[in-house]
C-alpha cells in the first residue's frame, strides 16, 4: 500500500551462461503486477497513488524504449485507467486485485482480475466497463475495445493461452468452503460460479476441469516450443505459490472442451510467482522465496531453466528483418516466435503482406498452429 515501491529492470545475459551480467533500471513504477515486452514497448499493469501517497487504483500502461538503451524514453502512456478497486486496495492492499496480463495470438491482451473487481475502467476509446468480482477481461494493445471475457472466478493471477486460443488457469482457493484449487478451461462469455453459484446453483455455471484441494495458483504458461521434449511441451504449466510447485496440467480434447489428466510436477520452486519462455526456448521462473508480505531485499529470485541437451539459437531482433524473414517466423514451430512476428508485422502496418499471410493460412504443409497464427494476423 506504500508509494514509491516498485520498478522495472531490464536484465541481460550477454554470454548466455544463465546469469544476468548487465542491467538497467527501465522505469520506476508503483507495484508492477504484470509485464509484456513486445518489440520496443513494455506493457505494465500497475498501481496508482494520490499526491499524498495513498494507493488509489490500477492502470494498464505502455512504456517505449525507441533507442534500445534499456531505459524508457519517458512517462508511460495510459491504455486503461481505473482497472482496480480503490476501496479494498486502500484497506487491504493488492493481493486480490487486478493481477497478470498475457497476449494471445488473436492480438488481445488478456487481464486477470481478482475478486476485488473494478468500477468504471476506461480505455483509450472512452469505452467503460464495470466488473463485480473476479474473471478475465481483454483489451486491444492500443487500449480500445475493453470487454468481459469470462466472469465468476475468485482470484486468478494469470492465464495460459494455447495457439488455438484455449485459455487455462489454476485458480486461487477460498481457504476451503467448497472452492478449491481448480484447473479450468475458460470459454468466452462463460460464467464460472464464484462467489455464489458454485454453492447454491451449480447447474447455472461452467464447471472447472478438476479440483485439487488447498493451494494458491499464480503464474501460468502454455509451453509450445520445439526445443522442449514432448513430456513437457504443448501443455499448460501452472504455478502454485502455496505449494511451491509448477504443475504440468495435461488435458485431452473432448468435444468443445477438455478432460483433465492428473497433474504432474514440473519443478519445485520456493513460493513460485510466475514463469515465461523466450523465442529461443529459454524459460524464466520468478520466486518470492519467503520475502514476506512487506518484502525482503535478501529474498526472491529469477532462475533460467533449460531442457536437457538444449542448443541455444539466438532469436533475431525482428525490427531488423525483411518482410520475407518475418513471414518465416510467423510460420515457425515456436508459439512465442509467432506472437512476436505477428506483432512486428502489425507494427509495420504491412498490408502489402496480406496475400502472403493468406497463403500461409491456406498452406496445408504448415502446422495447424502456424496456419491459425497467420489467420489471426
Amino acid at each position: 500500500k506504500k508509494a514509491g515501491l516498485g520498478k522495472i529492470v531490464r536484465l541481460i545475459d550477454s554470454d548466455n551462461d544463465g546469469k544476468a551480467d548487465k542491467h538497467t533500471e527501465y522505469a520506476k513504477v508503483n507495484n508492477p503486477r504484470g509485464l509484456l515486452a513486445i518489440g520496443n514497448k513494455v506493457y505494465v499493469l500497475h498501481s496508482t497513488f494520490t499526491k499524498d501517497g495513498i494507493i488509489d487504483n490500477q492502470y494498464l500502461s505502455v512504456f517505449t524504449d525507441a533507442d534500445n538503451d534499456g531505459i524508457a524514453d519517458g512517462p508511460a502512456k495510459t491504455l486503461v485507467k481505473d482497472i482496480g478497486n480503490h476501496t479494498p486496495l486502500k484497506s487491504r492492499g493488492t493481493d486480490h486485485s487486478t493481477n497478470g496480463i498475457r497476449l494471445g495470438i488473436d492480438g488481445w491482451i488478456y487481464i486477470s482480475v481478482g475478486d476485488f473487481g473494478f468500477q468504471k475502467a476506461t480505455g483509450t476509446d472512452g469505452k467503460t466497463l464495470n466488473f463485480q468480482g473476479g474473471g478475465i477481461v481483454r483489451v486491444r494493445p492500443d487500449g480500445t475495445g475493453l470487454e468481459t471475457f469470462v466472469h465468476g472466478t475468485r482470484n486468478v493471477y494469470d492465464v495460459a493461452i494455447d495457439p488455438f486460443m484455449n485459455v487455462y488457469t489454476r485458480e486461487n482457493t477460498n481457504d476451503g468452503v467448497g472452492w478449491w484449487i481448480r484447473f479450468s478451461h475458460y470459454i468466452q462469455s462463460g460464467e464460472y460460479g464464484y462467489p455464489s453459484l458454485y454453492t447454491n446453483f451449480p447447474e447455472d455455471m461452467l464447471s472447472a476441469l478438476n479440483e485439487y484441494g488447498g493451494g494458491s495458483g499464480t503464474g501460468g504458461l502454455y509451453l509450445s516450443e520445439p526445443s522442449w521434449p514432448d513430456h513437457y511441451n504443448n501443455k499448460p504449466l501452472l504455478a502454485d505459490w502455496g505449494r511451491s510447485t509448477i504443475f504440468i496440467h495435461a488435458a485431452e480434447a473432448e468435444q468443445a472442451s477438455f478432460i483433465a489428466k492428473e497433474p504432474t510436477v514440473f519443478l519445485k520452486v520456493s513460493q513460485v510467482t510466475d514463469l515465461d519462455v523466450d523465442a529461443s526456448g529459454r524459460m524464466y521462473i520468478a520466486a518470492w522465496a519467503g520475502a514476506g508480505w512487506t518484502g525482503n531485499a535478501k529474498r526472491g529470485y529469477v532462475v533460467r531453466v533449460l531442457p536437457e541437451g538444449f542448443v541455444y539459437k539466438p532469436f533475431p531482433k525482428l525490427s531488423n528483418l525483411t518482410d520475407a524473414k518475418l513471414l518465416d517466423h510467423l510460420a515457425s514451430e515456436s508459439h512465442t516466435a509467432r506472437v512476436y512476428a505477428q506483432q512486428e508485422i502489425l507494427d509495420r502496418k504491412a498490408t502489402k503482406l496480406l496475400p502472403q499471410i493468406d497463403a500461409l493460412a491456406r498452406d496445408k504443409k504448415l502446422t495447424l498452429e502456424a496456419r491459425v497464427a497467420a489467420l489471426y494476423t
